[in-house]
């Protein structure tokens, strides 16, 4: 299944722009949605293994809590971030990426987010409970 079909089995929707939406400050520009509802797909690194957090763009991931749930990590770098998923910073999906996944509780209480489309002029807009489901993803407090 392509990511295509993989969004709309989800029930979710591809939105393209004409802008890059990279960040979250050109995700809030380019889409007229609020911060609250756009969200970050971060991959980071820990000793066993490569991780996707996903944090709404309000929020800051809290190393320090990450810490003392699976030791030390890190930020991936960007070759690291592409070879991992197969996209770029600023256009990983928040889902169809085959790596343990963890959302803030916060990203859940939305009854849909904005996320990365798998392309720097495209997002997705989903429910956050189908990127946990299709992820198998642990939700947690994970922001500062």
């Amino acid at each position: 299944m392509n990511f295509e079909e993989l969004i709309q089995k989800l029930g979710g929707e591809i939105l393209n722009f004409e802008e890059p939406v990279k960040t979250v400050e050109q995700a809030v520009r380019v889409s007229g949605f609020p911060r609250g509802k756009i969200i970050k797909s971060i991959v980071l690194i820990s000793k066993k293994m490569p991780i996707l957090v996903i944090v709404d763009g309000e929020s800051k991931v809290s190393f320090k809590k990450l810490k003392e749930i699976l030791g030390k990590v890190r930020m991936a770098k960007p070759e690291e971030v592409q070879k991992i998923t197969g996209y770029e910073i600023g256009s990983v999906p928040p889902v169809g990426v085959d790596i343990k996944t963890i959302v803030d509780s916060k990203v859940v209480k939305n009854d849909y987010v904005l996320g990365g489309g798998g392309d720097v002029r495209r997002l997705i807009k989903i429910d956050p409970k189908k990127i946990v489901e299709y992820q198998k993803a642990e939700i947690l407090d994970i922001i500062e």
